[in-house]
C-alpha cells in the first residue's frame, strides 16, 4: 500500500491525546462514605475491573478511528501499475477542438465539456508534474512543458478552430513536445468525439512506454449538407460572355434533400440559382450559368441554407475577368499576316508587333505570351532577356525560319534547357494526331472531334535531344508539330512549321490555329479559386514589389481581422505564406498602401462536414488489437466520474472510502460503548 499525500501521516501524532486523556482519568478517584462497607466490597472489586475493561475499550476505539481517519486524508492505494515515483509526471493532454466539437450537450457543448474534463485532469496531479496541453492549433506555446497552474490558464483562451489533425500529426507534435523532458512516468489523455474523417486508428503507434487514455465525448451524427467544390469549365473570362460554374453538394445524412436552394452571389449580388436535390450520403454536381457582366477581380460565394452545421454552408472564390491578353509578335522584316489575323485582328487580345531589330523590351514585362516568327538569329540580349521571360511565368512560341542561324538557336534553345532545331526535311507529310487532352484544344472541338480534316506539310523541321512535357500535334510518322516544355514558371512552345506558305497549308488550318489561339489565352487562365484553411500555405499573386518597404497585407472583407504574410518576389511575381495565420473563412484583400491590389478566398476544411464517429465498440475493438503491450484504456466521459478513472490511472486503487468508513464505525462503536454500558 502505497500513499498519495504521506505528509498527512504526521496526524498520527493525535492518537496520544486520547491516551493522555484515559491516563488522566485513571488516577482520578472518588470517595464515598457509607455506615457498613462489607457488604459493598465485592461489589466495588467487581465496578473497578468493569470500569477499566470499558475505558480501555473506549480508548482503543477512539486510537482506531484517528488512524483511520488520518490514513484517510493520507489517501492510501494500491499501484496497478509499475512507476518510478520518484521522477514525477509528465502528462499531455489533447483537446479535439474542431468544428464537430462544437455539438451541444446537456451542459454546454462538447467543446466545453472537454476542456473541464482537462482541468479536472490537471488537477488530478501534483504541482511536481509537467504538462503538455495542446489542440489542433499546434502553437508555439502548446510546443512546451508547463506547470500546473500555467497548464490550467492556457485553457481559459481555446475556442473552436478550422483545424483538425489525424493520429500521425498529434503523435510526432507530442513526441516533439516531450523530447526535453526528464519525466519517466507518461500519461497521454485524448479528449475527442473521435471522428472517422480525422482519426484513422491504423495511423496510431506509440514509441514511448506511457498509459494512454481515450476520453470519448459521444456526439451524435447529424444529417448534413456542405458545399463541396466549385470549379470552371472555361479556364479565361472574358467580359460580356456567358460563365458556366460546376458545384458540387454533398448530404452527409441518412435522408434525401430535396429542392434545396443554391444561390450564387458575384460582387455582392445575386447571380443565379437553383434548387437542388441530393440523395442520402452521396453528392451531386449543378452547373450555374450567368453572365460576366464586369471586368476586374469577382468576389463570389456560394451558399445553402443547413442546420445544425453551418461552417460549411459557403463555398468563397475569387475569379478575375480579363479586358484583354496582351501578346507581342516579333518578326523579321514584316508582319506575318496570318499571325496578324489570329492576334492583332481579335478583340481578345493586345497585340504589339515589332521587328527584331527594334524590340521594345518593356512590353515583355505585360505580355502574356511573345511569339518569335521566322527570327533568323537569337541576339544574346534578346536571348536572355527571353530567358528571364520564361522562366519568370511567360509563354513562348517558336516559328522557325528556313534561313535561321543554327548555332545562335541552339546556344539559346540549350540555355532553356529545349531541343533544338534540325534539318529542314523536304517531305509531304501530313498530321496524324493531335491531343484532344492537351489544354491548347480541351473544350475547342464539337463532337469530340471526330472524323477530321487533319492539314498537310509540305517540309517541316526536326528536332535534336527531342523531349517533350506535352505534345499538341503530331505527324503521322510520329514526328512532333507542335509540343511544349515547361522552364521554371514558364513554357515554350516548339513548332515544326512556320506560318507561311512554304510550309504547305497547315498554317491556313484551324487545327493549328486553335493551339496557337489558346497559348495566348492560357497564360491568363484562372489561378486557383479558393484555399483551404490548414492546407494551402501559400499563393503567388501577379504583382512585383517594386522596393523592400512594400508590404502587402491581408484584410478579410467586412471584418477587423488583418495579417501581414510572409512574401517574397519572384520575378514577376510575389508568393505570400500564410502559415497558418489564418483562422476565418471568406474573402481577403491583398492591400498595399490601402489600395486594393487582388483578392483571396478561403474556405474551411469539408472533413468536418462527416459527422461519423467510432462507437465504443470499436475502438474497444482497436485496443484489444493492440494486446497487452500497449496500455490504453477508453473512458466514456458521459457515464463515468473523469476524476475518479485519472485518480485510479495514476496512483492505482484507492482506498481512502474504506478508511473513512472504518473511522465512522469506530466511532459508532465508541458511542454505543458509552451509551449502552452506561445504562446496563
Amino acid at each position: 500500500m502505497h500513499f498519495t499525500e504521506p505528509l498527512f501521516l504526521i496526524g498520527y501524532v493525535a492518537i496520544l491525546v486520547p491516551i493522555l486523556i484515559h491516563l488522566f482519568n485513571f488516577r482520578r478517584y472518588k470517595t464515598f462514605y457509607f455506615s457498613n462497607v462489607k457488604m459493598l466490597q465485592d461489589i466495588a472489586e467487581k465496578t473497578k475491573r468493569e470500569s477499566q475493561l470499558k475505558h480501555l475499550i473506549v480508548l482503543c476505539l477512539r486510537i482506531l478511528g484517528i488512524a483511520a481517519l488520518v490514513t484517510a486524508f493520507a489517501q492510501p492505494y494500491i499501484p496497478s501499475r509499475q512507476q518510478n515515483s520518484q521522477s514525477g509526471n509528465l502528462v499531455t493532454i489533447y483537446v479535439d477542438n474542431s468544428f464537430s466539437m462544437d455539438g451541444n450537450t446537456p451542459d454546454a457543448t462538447l467543446f466545453y465539456d472537454g476542456v473541464e474534463n482537462a482541468r479536472r485532469i490537471i488537477n488530478s496531479f501534483q504541482y511536481a508534474d509537467q504538462f503538455v496541453v495542446y489542440n489542433n492549433d499546434f502553437s508555439a506555446q502548446q510546443a512546451r512543458s508547463l506547470n500546473k497552474d500555467e497548464a490550467l490558464k492556457v485553457l481559459d483562451n481555446w475556442s473552436t478552430s478550422p483545424n483538425s489533425r489525424s493520429w500521425s500529426e498529434l503523435l510526432t507534435f507530442e513526441k516533439n513536445a516531450c523530447a526535453e523532458s526528464g519525466k519517466r512516468n507518461l500519461f497521454h489523455y485524448y479528449i475527442s468525439d473521435f471522428q472517422k474523417n480525422n482519426f484513422d486508428f491504423t495511423q496510431y503507434k506509440r514509441e514511448d512506454s506511457g498509459s494512454t487514455f481515450l476520453i470519448d465525448m459521444p456526439a451524435k451524427e447529424t444529417d448534413n449538407v456542405s458545399i463541396d467544390s466549385c470549379w470552371f469549365l472555361s479556364p479565361v473570362f472574358r467580359e460580356g460572355q456567358q460563365a458556366t460554374l460546376n458545384v458540387r453538394v454533398r448530404n452527409c445524412g441518412d435522408g434525401d434533400v430535396i429542392k434545396l436552394p443554391l444561390k450564387l452571389y458575384v460582387n455582392g449580388e445575386q447571380k443565379a440559382m437553383a434548387a437542388i436535390d441530393v440523395t442520402a450520403n452521396s453528392f451531386a454536381d449543378y452547373q450555374l450559368n450567368y453572365t460576366l457582366s464586369s471586368a476586374g477581380i469577382q468576389n463570389a460565394f456560394l451558399e445553402v441554407e443547413d442546420m445544425p452545421i453551418t461552417f460549411d454552408n459557403k463555398l468563397f472564390f475569387t475569379y478575375e475577368v480579363s479586358d484583354a491578353t496582351h501578346v507581342a509578335v516579333i518578326y523579321p522584316n514584316t508582319p506575318n499576316r496570318y499571325l496578324n489575323a489570329l492576334y492583332a485582328k481579335d478583340s481578345v487580345f493586345s497585340c504589339a508587333t515589332m521587328p527584331v531589330g527594334k524590340i521594345d523590351y518593356s512590353c515583355f514585362k505585360n505580355s502574356s505570351l511573345i511569339v518569335l516568327s521566322e527570327i533568323e538569329s537569337i541576339s544574346s540580349g534578346l536571348s536572355d532577356e527571353l530567358a528571364q521571360y520564361v522562366n519568370n511565368g511567360g509563354t513562348l512560341l517558336v516559328l522557325p525560319s528556313t534561313k535561321m542561324n543554327g548555332a545562335s538557336w541552339d546556344a539559346f534553345l540549350g540555355i532553356l534547357n529545349c531541343p533544338q532545331y534540325g534539318n529542314l526535311v523536304a517531305q509531304e507529310l501530313k498530321v496524324g494526331s493531335i491531343n484532344q487532352e492537351s489544354s491548347y484544344f480541351k473544350g475547342s472541338l464539337q463532337g469530340g472531334g471526330e472524323r477530321l480534316d487533319f492539314p498537310k506539310a509540305t517540309q517541316y523541321f526536326s528536332f535534336k535531344n527531342l523531349h517533350s512535357d506535352e505534345n499538341i500535334m503530331t505527324f503521322e510518322n510520329g514526328e512532333p508539330a507542335l509540343f511544349v516544355n515547361n522552364i521554371g514558371k514558364g513554357r515554350v512552345i516548339l513548332s515544326a512549321v512556320a506560318a507561311n506558305d512554304d510550309f504547305g497549308n497547315i498554317h491556313k488550318h484551324a487545327l493549328f490555329f486553335i493551339p496557337l489561339h489558346n497559348a495566348g489565352i492560357r497564360s491568363v487562365m484562372q489561378r486557383q479559386l479558393y484555399n483551404v484553411i490548414g492546407k494551402d500555405h501559400a499563393q503567388s499573386i501577379a504583382k512585383q514589389m517594386e522596393g523592400a518597404e512594400d508590404v502587402l497585407t491581408l484584410k478579410l472583407q467586412g471584418g477587423e481581422t488583418e495579417y501581414i504574410p510572409e512574401q517574397r518576389n519572384l520575378g514577376n511575381e510575389t508568393m505570400l505564406y500564410f502559415n497558418d495565420q489564418l483562422n476565418e473563412a471568406g474573402l481577403y484583400d491583398v492591400t498595399l498602401d490601402g489600395a486594393t491590389v487582388t483578392s483571396i478566398a478561403f474556405n474551411y476544411d469539408r472533413k468536418e462536414s462527416q459527422l461519423t464517429y467510432y462507437t465504443e465498440d470499436e475502438i474497444g475493438d482497436f485496443i484489444k488489437s493492440q494486446g497487452d503491450s500497449c496500455s490504453i484504456e477508453l473512458i466514456d466521459a458521459a457515464s463515468k466520474d473523469i476524476t475518479q478513472n485519472v485518480a485510479e490511472s495514476i496512483h492505482g486503487h484507492p482506498l481512502w472510502r474504506w478508511f473513512v468508513l472504518l473511522a465512522l464505525i469506530f466511532l459508532a462503536g465508541e458511542v454505543a460503548v458509552l451509551r449502552l454500558w452506561h445504562s446496563r
